[in-house]
């Protein structure tokens, strides 16, 4: 990392102050952001990080005691109104977008007002981070709370450098479309603000990606979303633990005091498991288990103990007070079912932990019985892990969780099924230390290598990385010196390759196609261009060779139909790739269902592939079909057929045929001095990728993302150049 200055936005500082005896001091947090942000390679001259967040002191206690916290951050409280706060954190973050992220869409409970508290709430701290932001600063954004705010700061800061990273789940479109739409799509448009957006695990990542697509219309490319002029990257980094604090706690000598008098009271088998209180835990699930294992195997009475530990969690919630009831309830029940005067099955705790106690309990227990319904990676795995330095210990994972995907060795469980739980229960009551010490040495490497601080890194590295890359891909307008440029190796140059594009470069688009004949302009352009005896034009189009030739035949230009399917060369039409068409049966159904489902759209058959165009629908109307046939279309085409997702059209067609290939091989035919493309779809995409070692003259026409060198705003401006290429000639 260079001498950039990180800012960390999340809700919570991590510090917060405590009266006691009208003395008020300050708890330092030991959360897993703090020893990651701690643990990066600072140089020395890099400025001290800045942390913003949400307060939950006055600013008048702030004003009196910030003298108390340490230095390691500058700190930036945001104040919010009681109520804003109430509607943001209790309301929208916690009672919706919570409850929905974790696949628990019968909790959400949306109200207008929670989401307006909410934006505020990002405006707030926007507003804060925008007053404090310096040239060359990265900005690091955490968590829910904060869905909107990379695109709330680009608007003020278009050139900033944003990082999100979210530490819960990022749920299926099917979950994410609950939301009503003015909600769905301000919370996407905000992460796209970011540089780059993490995530803990691949799945996630593509849920995302999915969201996009259909929600936006925003397609990616390996993982890259282009927005506008910015690149979004997205990235799976699962967080890891400070993997030494855990390992090393094993022998403290309060952690072996600890041990020692759990192991004297509960002398058999211990199982333990510690969650926060909440629905998404499978606290409920979990205690189902453990009763089908007594009833199913007797022989275990009187011979384990299950130490259930419960943080208590975000009160003011209803659903949260019933859950604690309805586990105090299941824990009396069970321990009335199956208990004795001299033993119960479950001892139950409702309150905070120290960090000895809970190492001690990681150390001491046989089983540890992590299961929650959905969790984004959980930590108290890794952390269980982390603290066996005696290499023994069965971890009981629910296969629903993040960590799951790198503990393996664990013994993976659907937390729904109590009676598989049970049955791994019994299996880890019965595992061979040396089972136990080849899964736990495994797991403790795989923990190890990839700590908190790995985590960290890889994500700022993967940051800077996308600072450099938006720098080194901006395209520049083709005006001023840049077309002067171009201008003059024009005119110097003894031959030239002209490739153009037809609808939307040399031709607006029409609500018909058949209605974009040429303009007199563009006949006059290419006449002129192609009169000249160094020039070679070129019209790659998707339109059918019929239409082709009927509009530009006529002319002394060579002609390429349908993506590149067929060509013109000296006055005859050939066909450059020999394929099976059988696949059209299969595929014309469905464009049919979507053409009358959707009014106004319509299928083009053509010689080598099929289009839907929806540019006569209702806008509404077409965009959601369009999107619907995309996600669709992208799971059952074969890899010999490709999907094209153009200007109001959805063709599909063979692999082997696009313009990018069939561009290719025209520029290479012979050497050329000077080449210029010209397009303004995905489709010109191929083009600008297949020519870009060869020209750097390659022009998107319009504002959409591209990977071509130049801009220009539209076909009038195009036909500009066209027409100065035309009559300029060499000034020397």
């Amino acid at each position: 990392m260079n001498d950039n200055r990180l800012l960390i936005i999340s809700y919570r500082l991590p510090f917060s102050f405590k009266t006691e005896n009208r003395v008020t001091s300050v708890k330092q947090s030991a959360g897993g952001l703090v020893t990651a942000v701690k643990s990066l390679d600072l140089p020395a001259s890099a400025p001290k990080p800045v942390w913003v967040g949400c307060a939950d002191f006055s600013p008048r206690v702030w004003e009196k005691y910030k003298h108390l916290v340490n230095d390691d951050f500058e700190y930036v409280p945001v104040f919010l109104d009681k109520t804003t706060n109430k509607g943001f954190y209790n309301g929208f973050s916690n009672s919706v977008l919570w409850p929905l992220f974790h696949y628990f869409p019968s909790y959400v409970d949306y109200h207008d007002e929670d989401l307006n508290a909410y934006q505020a709430a990002n405006q707030a701290v926007c507003d804060k981070v925008v007053e404090l932001l310096q040239p060359d600063d990265l900005i690091w954004v955490h968590d829910y709370h904060f869905l909107p705010l990379p695109m709330l700061i680009r608007q003020n800061k278009p050139s900033a450098t944003i990082g999100f990273f979210l530490h819960i789940p990022f749920p299926s479109y099917e979950i994410l479309r609950l939301l009503p739409e003015k909600c769905r799509n301000y919370l996407l448009n905000g992460l796209l603000g970011a540089n780059l957006v993490g995530f803990h695990t691949t799945d996630y990542r593509v849920h995302f990606l999915r969201s996009a697509q259909l929600s936006l219309g925003l397609a990616h490319r390996l993982g890259t979303i282009e927005n506008g002029q910015t690149k979004v990257q997205t990235g799976a980094f699962p967080i890891g633990i400070n993997y030494n604090l855990f390992h090393d706690a094993a022998a403290d000598q309060a952690v072996v005091q600890e041990r020692l008098d759990l192991k004297r009271s509960y002398p058999d088998k211990l199982i333990f498991s510690v969650d926060r209180l909440d629905y998404t835990k499978g606290v409920m699930q979990r205690l189902d288990a453990l009763e089908a294992l007594l009833r199913q195997h007797s022989e275990w009475l009187g011979k384990l103990v299950f130490i259930l530990v419960v943080v208590p969690s975000r009160d003011q919630i209803q659903t949260y007070g019933e859950r604690k009831q309805m586990i105090e309830q299941a824990v009396g029940r069970i321990n009335g079912l199956f208990g004795t005067l001299t033993w119960l099955p479950i001892v139950y705790r409702y309150s905070d932990v120290t960090f000895s106690q809970l190492v001690a309990l990681y150390t001491a227990c046989d089983i540890a019985l992590i299961t929650p319904v959905r969790d984004g990676m959980n930590l108290v795995a890794k952390e269980f892990v982390a603290s066996r330095q005696d290499q023994q210990g069965v971890l009981i994972l629910s296969e629903l969780t993040g960590a799951a995907n790198e503990l393996g060795e664990a013994l993976l469980v659907n937390p729904l099924d109590e009676y598989e739980v049970a049955d791994q229960l019994l299996y880890a009551l019965a595992m061979s230390p040396d089972e136990q010490r080849q899964r736990m040495i495994t797991m403790q490497e795989r923990v190890a290598s990839y700590d908190v601080k790995q985590w960290a890194t890889d994500f700022i590295d993967a940051l800077l990385t996308t600072q450099q890359d938006e720098q080194a891909s901006r395209v520049i307008l083709l005006e001023g010196d840049a077309k002067q440029t171009m201008l003059d190796q024009y005119a110097q140059a003894k031959s030239r390759l002209i490739v153009l594009d037809y609808d939307g470069t040399l031709v607006e688009f029409t609500t018909e196609p058949e209605l974009a004949s040429p303009t007199p302009a563009v006949i006059d352009r290419l006449s002129k261009l192609a009169a000249n005896p160094d020039n070679k034009v070129l019209v790659i189009s998707g339109r059918p060779e019929k239409t082709l030739e009927k509009w530009l035949g006529h002319l002394p230009i060579s002609l390429v139909a349908e993506h590149g399917a067929t060509s013109k060369q000296d006055g005859v039409w050939i066909r450059n790739e020999a394929s099976d068409e059988r696949w059209k049966e299969t595929i014309r159904p469905l464009l049919t269902d979507f053409a009358s489902r959707c009014k106004g759209s319509f299928i083009e058959e053509k010689e080598a592939s099929l289009a839907w165009h929806y540019r006569g629908a209702n806008q509404q109307m077409g965009f959601k079909r369009s999107r619907e046939l995309v996600d669709l279309l992208e799971h059952i085409l074969p890899s010999d057929l490709r999907l094209l997702d153009g200007q109001k059209v959805i063709e599909v067609k063979s692999q082997e045929t696009n313009k990018g290939k069939i561009a290719r091989q025209w520029a290479t035919a012979q050497p050329y001095s000077f080449v210029l493309v010209m397009g303004d779809d995905q489709t010109d995409e191929d083009m600008f990728s297949a020519l870009a070692t060869i020209t750097p003259y390659t022009v998107k026409i319009g504002p959409k993302p591209t990977q071509a060198h130049y801009r220009l705003n539209d076909v009038a401006q195009a036909l500009s150049v066209l027409d100065e290429l035309a009559t300029y000639t060499d000034p020397a």
